[in-house]
């Protein structure tokens, strides 16, 4: 029986409700530890208490959006372990239920869109982030919805007022994204360049469709869209609620600032991100970030009178979804090289543009953590993977292979749990989980 769209925009909604429900609870337990500032904390703590009293902001080189939300956080629960970290547990959770409606928009399958969603909450990678309280962790929650929505506008059935709504909120999430971290710009321009590609394609008279809902190109895609609806998605959106987040600076007693501050903030930024740091003993390369040779340990605390007990936070993605991920991408480019798949075009355009960034952004000093977005797409590449190895090899057994997969993942997590949520551990038994030297 055909489910009408309200009966399946009202599950949707449930089982969104039902994702951050539990990703929520369980993001809070055992969150007052480490107890002291976690890695980058040590920065941005300060910088969002600055923000809460108004008072000059040392944090300069990024933007406001996501120490404000901190500050919320500290204003509320208090200058403690849980109101540093207790905004990036509801972002950490809201980024779960993006990633369930990106999947939506990418597979168009709720039964897949919730195994991409168990899948990312494995994969070890958002439990960490949303745990911490860093610029990443917004950032990419603003980004999940933002692209969830951008993904949905992709039809050529599309009414043209829904288009427009769907990109007009792609523009607002983009903008926000870009006011937590200017990595936020990446995904921005992607989008771009992806419209522009299309609108090229359509000069050029080229159609690589037909009726099919999994072609990624028609000749009518984008038809409701007029030029003012794309100056004002990706051009005045965006740009307006970015620079909004920059007002609180505006009441900071002794600024006086004017509007082109504005502007002079962005510049003294950028020489900010182009400092130069000498060296940092959990620094890696772009290299080093796919093949989990360089994890990053944000927090190492020891307890006890002889230091016998040690409290551990490592930053490291799943090693069953991280190095099948890899393998999942070839077949997702092999699967847009065959079949012009439109699920493997929209994967692979953006782990592509997550993780090649960072082979020609200009940085000194370089981080595991740079790699999150990237590493959170390889849930949609391995997700594509099985409902290929479905539709051309067996519908009986590639679903017990499936679950089997998520199953070793939960599996590897919970092995993993004690040095991902801080929990007290013997000194030495840490090197249990040290399964290569590089890690330690």
């Amino acid at each position: 029986m055909e489910i009408s769209r309200t009966a399946i925009s009202r599950r949707t909604l449930k089982i969104c409700g039902l994702l951050y429900a539990i990703a929520q609870i369980f993001f809070l337990i055992n969150i007052q530890h480490p107890s002291t500032h976690n890695f980058d904390e040590f920065h941005y703590v300060p910088s969002a208490k600055q923000l809460l009293d108004l008072r000059e902001n040392q944090n300069w080189e990024h933007p406001p959006l996501g120490k404000e939300l901190m500050a919320v956080g500290i204003g509320i629960v208090g200058d403690n372990p849980v109101g540093w970290r207790i905004m990036s547990t509801i972002f950490g959770a809201l980024t779960l239920v993006g990633m369930f409606l990106w999947a939506l928009a990418i597979f168009e399958s709720e039964a897949t869109a919730l195994w991409v969603a168990m899948l990312t909450l494995c994969n070890q990678l958002l439990y960490v982030q949303a745990r911490i309280g860093m610029l990443d962790t917004f950032m990419f929650a603003f980004l999940s919805f933002g692209l969830a929505a951008f993904t949905a506008a992709w039809k050529s059935k599309m009414p043209a007022l829904t288009s427009r709504k769907l990109f007009r909120f792609t523009g607002l999430m983009l903008g926000l994204a870009t006011a937590c971290k200017w990595f936020g710009v990446i995904p921005w321009v992607t989008c771009m360049t992806l419209v522009g590609f299309v609108y090229f394609l359509k000069h050029q008279g080229v159609s690589f469709s037909d009726a099919s809902e999994q072609d990624w190109y028609s000749p009518k895609l984008f038809s409701g869209m007029r030029k003012r609806d794309w100056i004002l998605s990706f051009g005045l959106i965006p740009l307006t609620v970015y620079f909004m987040t920059y007002i609180p600076y505006y009441f900071v007693d002794g600024n006086n600032l004017g509007f082109w501050d504005l502007f002079t903030m962005q510049t003294k930024a950028y020489s900010g991100q182009l400092r130069v740091v000498n060296t940092h003993p959990y620094m890696s390369q772009w290299w080093d970030w796919p093949t989990l040779h360089r994890p990053i340990w944000y927090a190492y605390n020891t307890e006890g009178a002889n230091k016998e007990w040690v409290r551990g936070v490592l930053l490291l993605g799943n090693p069953l979804i991280m190095w099948t991920g890899l393998l999942a991408i070839l077949v997702c480019a092999l699967q847009w090289l065959f079949t012009r798949s439109k699920s493997a075009f929209m994967i692979l355009a953006f782990y592509g543009a997550f993780f090649v960034c960072w082979m020609v952004i200009p940085r000194k000093i370089s981080f595991y953590y740079y790699y999150y977005p990237a590493g959170m797409v390889l849930s949609f590449a391995i997700a594509s993977t099985f409902d290929w190895l479905e539709s051309r090899f067996s519908k009986e057994f590639i679903p017990w292979v499936r679950w089997a997969y998520l199953g070793s993942s939960l599996g590897l997590f919970i092995y993993f749990f004690p040095i991902l949520a801080g929990l007290k551990i013997p000194a030495a038994s840490f090197t249990n989980w040290m399964w290569f030297r590089s890690w330690i």
